[in-house]
């Protein structure tokens, strides 16, 4: 019973996303499921929602992702043809755009640290 009321609660989280996607659509375009995302992000940052609700069925969702990636999977071979005649093009957006997320990344570690770094010297400052 504990797995059941766990997929509910996500099941209601997701549907809840499309709710809000439908009355939102008007002014901004964002799929339910994102939303559901969100919802759920502020439900358990807030906790409105324990983890330990859904931690079951979300175990066993994060453990089996790759049976998600199937579909895209076959999508992308029947697609071979079209991915052929715009190879170049593709590998050149994939290489750039992975060369801008490391750079992204990066830049942001830094500031993070930078960050972390000034809270421990004025805490320290604060102590002495």
């Amino acid at each position: 019973m504990k797995i059941f009321n766990q997929i509910g609660i996500l099941l209601g989280v997701w549907a809840g996303g499309e709710v809000v996607s439908q009355l939102i659509k008007n002014i901004i375009n964002i799929p339910g499921s994102i939303l559901g995302m969100i919802i759920l992000f502020l439900l358990l940052q807030f906790k409105i929602l324990s983890e330990d609700k859904i931690k079951d069925v979300a175990d066993f969702l994060l453990g089996n992702m790759g049976i998600f990636f199937i579909p895209a999977g076959v999508s992308l071979i029947q697609s071979l043809g079209l991915i052929k005649e715009n190879a170049v093009l593709l590998l050149s957006c994939i290489i750039l755009i992975n060369i801008t997320v490391m750079i992204g990344s990066g830049k942001s570690v830094d500031f993070m640290i930078k960050l972390k770094e000034k809270k421990q010297a004025k805490s320290e400052e604060e102590i002495a």
